[in-house]
């Protein structure tokens, strides 16, 4: 029976069946076997109460006419059922109150059957589903406040028959609210748990884009984001000989590299609270003291490129390779912001983010080298190499240092 069931409710979906669109598929199956099943109770009780053959053939009448829509949902003609039944089961309904009379409650389904329609057609369908709810409104009007129905009908069928259809509607009515109901709550809870795992996922999603309290901004008001912090510091690294690292392996090895070793990058970002910007191509960009401003930015960043220059250590004896990496880093003011309309980034301007960028590329493979406003801020914390002045691009000459551990530390060699 389990099966039985299971496979008339799936009438005419397949693997190629909208998800959208399954539930209105099968939301109407299942009323379509329900209604066959009413049917043919009724039909029962007409031989156990010796009816006139007439309703017999009425009852049988309006089952073929029903379970078409089996062979209709088969062929795929799913709209042409939906309003077949919208439009055919309240007048089915409604002879039935004509035939039997008004005391048996058949009238109470024309209101299940408005219930049904809101659920069997897909918003891409509601004016259709308006028709059938208005005719439904209708043939309810017609046979409880203008027609004159006879208490028993324009047959007189027996009373004991009417009696009994009447316990049955009334029963049927306050299974079909139950049901409907429970149709309806789930259905609700249902959207509402999707609407929240989607929001999460999107959530999540805008926060691996944006910093949260930037991601929360935007989500308030939708305009450029522009923020001047003054006490920052700025970390460029990136990795020695990538361009010919890339002639000798194949792409995807280049790449599980890349991500293996930003991953961990990725790692120290969130240990050490800083606020990664962005990628571009080997190199690898962050600060401190952005969005949300710190006092010990420098110390952060330091530790940071400590750790990431031990972590390429361990990288290689895990791995087998040599990979160096160059580090610089700046402090000073930057201005950072949210600009543009579409594919939203969190990016930095200003003069203190191209410096630490030329300490970056201006650096020695496997050290960290740090302009003299970042030296001033750690040198009574840390141990540095002075370097001396060398000649930046675009700046000139410049004083530089490599740092080389916490003091108290093991120096990093």
């Amino acid at each position: 029976m389990k099966r039985l069931w299971n496979y008339l409710i799936t009438t005419g979906m397949d693997e190629n069946t909208p998800p959208a669109e399954t539930r209105h598929i099968s939301f109407l199956n299942a009323i379509v076997v329900l209604v066959l099943i009413l049917i043919a109770q009724n039909i029962g009780l007409c031989f156990q109460y010796r009816v006139p053959m007439l309703q017999m053939l009425i009852f049988l009448g309006h089952g073929l006419s029903i379970g078409i829509i089996l062979l209709w949902s088969k062929l795929k003609r799913f709209l042409l059922g939906r309003v077949w039944f919208g439009l055919w089961a309240p007048s089915f309904l409604t002879s039935y109150q004509v035939t039997m009379g008004s005391n048996s409650r058949w009238d109470v389904f024309l209101v299940v059957c408005v219930f049904i329609q809101f659920f069997m057609f897909p918003a891409r369908q509601r004016k259709w589903m308006w028709l059938c709810v208005i005719y439904t409104g209708l043939c309810f009007f017609g046979v409880n406040f203008i027609a004159h129905v006879p208490a028993y009908g324009v047959l007189d069928e027996p009373r004991p028959f009417i009696a009994m259809e009447t316990s049955f509607n009334l029963a049927g009515f306050l299974f079909c609210g139950i049901a409907m109901g429970g149709v309806g709550y789930a259905v609700v809870n249902r959207a509402e748990h999707n609407l929240a795992v989607e929001r999460d996922r999107s959530e999540s999603l805008l926060n691996n884009i944006l910093p949260v309290p930037i991601a929360e901004r935007l989500k308030r008001s939708p305009s450029t984001i522009v923020d001047d912090f003054e006490e920052t510091s700025i970390l460029f690294a990136d990795i020695v000989g990538f361009t010919k690292y890339t002639e000798t392996v194949s792409p995807d090895k280049l790449i599980a590299m890349l991500n293996a070793v930003f991953t961990e990058f990725d790692n120290l970002t969130d240990k050490y609270k800083a606020e990664k910007i962005k990628t571009i191509g080997d190199a690898y960009m962050v600060v401190a003291g952005v969005p949300v401003s710190c006092r010990d930015h420098a110390e952060l960043l330091a530790d940071m490129a400590l750790d990431m220059q031990e972590m390429i250590k361990r990288h290689n004896q895990q791995t087998g390779q040599t990979l160096q990496i160059r580090v610089g880093i700046h402090s000073g003011p930057v201005i950072a912001g949210v600009i543009g309309k579409r594919k939203f980034a969190y990016d930095l301007w200003g003069d203190s983010v191209n410096t630490a960028a030329r300490m970056e590329s201006h650096g020695i493979p496997g050290e960290i080298q740090v302009t003299e406003a970042t030296y001033e801020i750690l040198k009574p914390k840390y141990h540095f190499d002075e370097r001396g002045t060398i000649d930046i691009k675009g700046k000139g000459p410049m004083k530089t240092f490599l740092l080389k551990g916490r003091n108290g530390a093991a120096v990093f060699a």
